[in-house]
């Protein structure tokens, strides 16, 4: 996986459209309660065929119990033209990218993530309302983490 440094950016509300779960940490480390890589599978399967070429796809992860151990929702989806299943909250995000084969790029990139927000010298705090993964491509990803301004 190639990792870029992070990014502080302020970031527009966005409206999406697409499936959606809810799960917590915990059970995404077992396959047999696992959701979200189901949900991605029926995403493939029901709606990627209806997009645009070029169209991007996103995983959004919102409406946070907690913090990254409790229970929250997720959407796998596309930018909403007329049905809105979840907007972005507009806010100061931290970008972080990689590219790589899918899905361990994109695993790799949340570990990077995690490490990132429990180290000492992290300056920034996460407000979990919104974070999210924008797929650029087959191998290019990047993950928009949510912070207090």
């Amino acid at each position: 996986m190639n990792s870029i440094s992070p990014t502080l950016l302020k970031q527009i509300a966005l409206e999406l459209t697409g499936l959606t779960t809810r799960t917590n940490n915990l059970a995404e480390q077992d396959i047999n309660t696992q959701k979200i890589g189901p949900l991605w599978q029926q995403f493939f399967a029901e709606r990627v065929p209806r997009l645009a070429e070029g169209e991007l796809m996103y995983g959004v992860y919102y409406d946070y119990q907690s913090d990254m151990d409790g229970e929250f929702s997720v959407l796998v989806g596309s930018r909403a033209a007329n049905e809105v299943d979840v907007s972005l909250a507009a806010g100061d995000y931290v970008k972080f990218s990689a590219s790589g084969e899918m899905p361990q790029c994109v695993i790799g990139l949340w570990e990077s993530v995690w490490q990132y927000f429990t180290s000492a010298s992290c300056e920034y705090q996460r407000c979990y309302l919104t974070d999210y993964e924008v797929y650029l491509d087959a191998n290019r990803v990047e993950i928009y983490i949510g912070i207090n301004p």
